[in-house]
C-alpha cells in the first residue's frame, strides 16, 4: 500500500506551454519522463456501491500493461488529496482482489453481491506529460500535465489538469511550489478527483449546497493537531460550495461559503494562544477580504428572498413595494456578480494555497517544542473545556439585560453567541452527545432571534441605500413602508428574546 499525497490544479489549455517553460522550472533539477497515453476504466455496481463507500476501482492501461488500482477514502482539503491506494498488475478486463492487503477492503469485494455486479461505468483517456523535480533539501515532486477527457455513455467532459505528487519529503513543498507557479499562471485548486468527475457524468447530479461536517476528534489528540483538522475541514467546506456559488443562483452556496469563512476565522481566534502570530495575520486579512466580498450578496439575498418576500405577501399589488423590489433585485444581482468575481479570482486561489502551505508548515510548532511540557500542546479535551468555559462566561456577561441593549450591542452578543456555537460544534465529539445537542439547540435559538433582529437592522440600512440613489416618489414611499414593517417585526422578536435567553441560562454546560 502507498499513501498517495498530491495537489490537483486545473489549468486553461492556453497556459500549458507557459507552465512547461515557467522560470521556476528552469532552476530545479528535472528528469523528463516519457509521455504516456493512459486509458482508465472505472468499475462499480449498478447501485454505485463503491461510490457510496468512497472506494475507487480502476484498470489502467499503460503501454502493454494493465494496472489495477484501488483507492479507499482519504482526506481532501485545499486541493491536497491524501488517500491510501493499492496497486497490482493484471490483464485487461481482469479484476484481482486477493492481492489487496487491507482485510476490510478485501472483504468488501469478496461480497458476492458486489463482486458479480461490478461493471465499467466510465472511462478516462488522456495524455500525461511528466517530470520529476528534485528540490534543495531532498523534496521530490512529480509534476504531471494531463490532457484528455472523461466519458460516461454519450456524456463527456475535458481534462486539463496539473498534478503535483509528493514522492519524497514534506507536503508543504507542494503548496509553496504551486504558489510560485500561480504568481504568473492562473491555476485553480481542484478538490474533485477524476473519479468523482466521472461519477458526476454518470449520475448527472445537480450541485447541492454542503454544510459543515462535525469532526470526530479524540480526547488524546493534541490541540495543535485538532486545530489543523478543524481548519482543513472548513477549507473543504468552503471549496465544496465554490462551484455552486459560481454556477448556481441558489443563495445557499454563498451562505455556506460565508459560514465556512466565519468558522475559520473563529478557529483562528479560538486557538490564538496556541498558534500565536506566526504567519497568521496575512491569512486573517485575506479571510476578512473574502468575507466582505460575500457579505453584500448574502445581505441582499436575505432581504429579497425573506424580508421583502414577507412584506409582498402582506401588501400584494402595492405599486410602491413592486418598484422597490425591482431596485432591490438589481442591487442583489450586482452584489452576486461581485461575489462570483471574488470566488473566480486568482486572489482567492492564492488564499487557499497560503492556508494549505501554512497548515503544512505549522510555524507555531517550533515555539511549542521549545516551551516544553504538557501545557505547550495539551490534549484537546483539556484545551476545549477551558476555552468553552471562557466563551460561555463572556456570552453571559455580554448578554445581561439583553432586550434593553442597543442594536449594535445586541449584534456583538450575537457574534459572541455564534463563536461559542462554532466552538461547541468543533469539540462536540469529545462530549456526551445528548448534553451537547441540548446546549447547542438553546444557543441556536438565541442566535436565531438575534439574527432576525440583525436582519431587520440590515434591511433598514439596505433600503436607505436605495432611497439615496433614487428620487422617485414610489421608491421613497416603498422605503417608508418597509421601514415600518421591519421595525414592527423586530419589536415582536424582541419579546421572544427574553424567553430564549432564559432557556439558555438554564442549560447545564456539557464540558
Amino acid at each position: 500500500m502507498a499513501n498517495e499525497v498530491e495537489l490537483k490544479l486545473l489549468i486553461a489549455p492556453d497556459d500549458m506551454e507557459r507552465l512547461l517553460h515557467h522560470p521556476v522550472l528552469q532552476t530545479i533539477v528535472r528528469r523528463e519522463l516519457p509521455p504516456q497515453q493512459l486509458l482508465s476504466v472505472y468499475y462499480d455496481t449498478p447501485a454505485l456501491d463503491l461510490k457510496k463507500r468512497r472506494i475507487a476501482l480502476r484498470l489502467r492501461r499503460t503501454g502493454d500493461r494493465w494496472i489495477q488500482t484501488v483507492k479507499a477514502e482519504g482526506t481532501v482539503a485545499g486541493g491536497l488529496h491524501e488517500r491510501p491506494e493499492w496497486e497490482c498488475e493484471t490483464t485487461e478486463d481482469t479484476l484481482d482482489f486477493e492481492s489487496i492487503p487491507d482485510p476490510t477492503v478485501r472483504e468488501f469485494f469478496a461480497d458476492e453481491k458486489i463482486h458479480w455486479a461490478l461493471r465499467p461505468v466510465f472511462v478516462t483517456e488522456f495524455t500525461r506529460t511528466s517530470s520529476v523535480l528534485d528540490f534543495p533539501g531532498g523534496d521530490v515532486v512529480e509534476l504531471s500535465i494531463d490532457q484528455g477527457e472523461i466519458r460516461a455513455g454519450d456524456r463527456q467532459t475535458p481534462i486539463h489538469e496539473v498534478e503535483l505528487e509528493l514522492k519524497a519529503g514534506h507536503p508543504g513543498r507542494l503548496f509553496t511550489f504551486a504558489l510560485e507557479l500561480q504568481e504568473s499562471i492562473p491555476l485553480k485548486l481542484e478538490n474533485v478527483s477524476k473519479a468523482e468527475r466521472g461519477y458526476r457524468l454518470v449520475t448527472a447530479a445537480a450541485l447541492i449546497p454542503v454544510k459543515a461536517k462535525i469532526l470526530d476528534l479524540t480526547e488524546n489528540v493534541s490541540a495543535s493537531d485538532a486545530f489543523v483538522q478543524i481548519l482543513r475541514g472548513e477549507l473543504a467546506h468552503l471549496q465544496a460550495n465554490e462551484a455552486g456559488a459560481l454556477q448556481s443562483d441558489d443563495p445557499e452556496f454563498v451562505h455556506q461559503m460565508r459560514v465556512a469563512l466565519r468558522r475559520m476565522r473563529s478557529a483562528l481566534s479560538l486557538f490564538s494562544d496556541l498558534i500565536g502570530g506566526e504567519g497568521k495575520e496575512p491569512i486573517r486579512h485575506e479571510l476578512r477580504w473574502l468575507t466582505r466580498e460575500l457579505d453584500a450578496a448574502r445581505n441582499w439575498d436575505v432581504f429579497v428572498t425573506h424580508t421583502l418576500s414577507m412584506i409582498l405577501d402582506d401588501f400584494s399589488g402595492e405599486q410602491n413595494i413592486d418598484q422597490l423590489k425591482t431596485k432591490s433585485e438589481d442591487a442583489r444581482q450586482q452584489c452576486r456578480l461581485r461575489a462570483r468575481e471574488s470566488v473566480a479570482s486568482s486572489r482567492y486561489q492564492k488564499l487557499l494555497l497560503q492556508i494549505g502551505a501554512w497548515l503544512c508548515a505549522r510555524p507555531w510548532a517550533e515555539r511549542l517544542s521549545q516551551q516544553g511540557g504538557v501545557a505547550a500542546d495539551e490534549p484537546i479535551a483539556e484545551f476545549s473545556a477551558r476555552v468553552l468555559q471562557r466563551r460561555h462566561k463572556r456570552l453571559k456577561k455580554r448578554g445581561k439585560h439583553l432586550a434593553a441593549l442597543s442594536p449594535q450591542e445586541r449584534h456583538q452578543v450575537r457574534i459572541t453567541a455564534k463563536k461559542l456555537r462554532y466552538a461547541a460544534e468543533f469539540f462536540s465529539s469529545l462530549y456526551s452527545q445528548k448534553r451537547v445537542r441540548r446546549y447547542i439547540a438553546a444557543l441556536a435559538n438565541v442566535q436565531e432571534v438575534l439574527g432576525t433582529l440583525n436582519d431587520a437592522a440590515t434591511a433598514e440600512q439596505l433600503v436607505r441605500e436605495l432611497a439615496q440613489g433614487n428620487n422617485g416618489t414610489h421608491v421613497h414611499e416603498g422605503v417608508n413602508l418597509v421601514l415600518g414593517w421591519v421595525r414592527g417585526a423586530a419589536h415582536v422578536r424582541l419579546e421572544q428574546l427574553d424567553r430564549v435567553w432564559k432557556d439558555l441560562a438554564k442549560q447545564k454546560v456539557f464540558w
